[in-house]
């Protein structure tokens, strides 16, 4: 992971990637005090990146950059970010607080539940074995544990009771250096993994489902309010409040163990329904239409 956030200089404000990783599922490669981000194309990880940087303003307090990331002379994600000096005079502060939920000691990780599922269950699709077995073989540098305990059934099809909130505690597998710089990427690419799901959980599905045809993140923006090691343990707080017209838009909140809002988050992404899931859909609202 640290040598897939960092880069070579080629000449001034002109970067390139010097490696670029593809986790299984997704379609490209991933990718302060605030940064705005969209995705425009998706990333070939055989294709280097170049990131052209401009320096939009330097102030006091402030500075700004806008990068654009190009592969074959066509952008693929711009990205807006800000970064601001250390201020120790007395300010303002407020928080919400850390929902009530247990340590993630509680809670097996993403990769062992998945394990428990192919070893212990016997009635599950070929895909899904298949599907996890390369999960499992991926070099996976996060520990996820989902405070919601799904059924196996509800993983092996991707559907289950909707809900419009989902957390889930994540770290490094590993140790990090003290570079805090690097605890923000980190933080920051942990962020975007799984967090569109919110919005499809709220109707009751999941990117595994067949009736999903389509799901893509449009842009994402986070914005840093503390410090935080990504090698220790974080709570992401996540709700959708809507998804319409193939979209669906998640916010979330990061908290570290004692209980402090580090960051907090937004995503809009695409949620396209496949053919399978056309057909329920309009069937359940026939059916329903049938009762009025």
């Amino acid at each position: 992971m640290i040598n897939s956030i960092d880069v070579q200089y080629v000449d001034t404000n002109l970067y390139l990637s010097k490696e670029l990783w593809l986790p299984f599922g997704s379609r490209g490669a991933f990718g302060g005090q605030s940064l705005h981000a969209y995705f425009i194309l998706a990333c070939n990880v055989e294709i280097p990146v170049i990131y052209q940087v401009q320096r939009i303003r330097d102030g006091r307090s402030f500075v700004t950059r806008t990068v654009t990331a190009t592969q074959k002379g066509k952008a693929i994600f711009i990205l807006n970010c800000s970064f601001v000096k250390t201020d120790d005079s007395l300010h303002l502060d407020h928080q919400i607080d850390m929902p009530d939920v247990p340590g993630p000691e509680n809670f097996p990780s993403d990769l062992k539940f998945l394990g428990n599922i192919v070893t212990n269950e016997k009635d599950y699709p070929e895909k899904f074995r298949k599907q996890v077995e390369k999960v499992l073989a991926d070099d996976q540098p996060i520990d996820y544990r989902e405070v919601h305990n799904a059924s196996p059934r509800e993983i092996m099809t991707g559907e289950g009771e909707p809900t419009a909130v989902n957390r889930r505690w994540f770290k490094t597998r590993g140790a990090l250096t003290d570079d805090m710089r690097l605890h923000a990427c980190i933080i920051a690419y942990a962020s975007d993994s799984g967090f569109l799901n919110t919005a499809a959980k709220a109707n009751g599905l999941t990117y595994s489902s067949p009736s999903i045809g389509m799901m893509t993140s449009l842009d994402h923006s986070m914005w840093f309010h503390k410090p935080a090691r990504a090698d220790s343990w974080l709570l992401y707080d996540k709700y959708s409040p809507r998804s319409n017209d193939g979209r669906g838009v998640v916010f979330g909140k990061i908290y570290n163990s004692d209980g402090c809002l580090v960051a907090t988050t937004a995503q809009e992404g695409i949620i396209r329904l496949s053919p399978i899931g056309q057909k329920k859909l309009q069937k359940k609202l026939d059916l329903t239409d049938s009762k009025l």
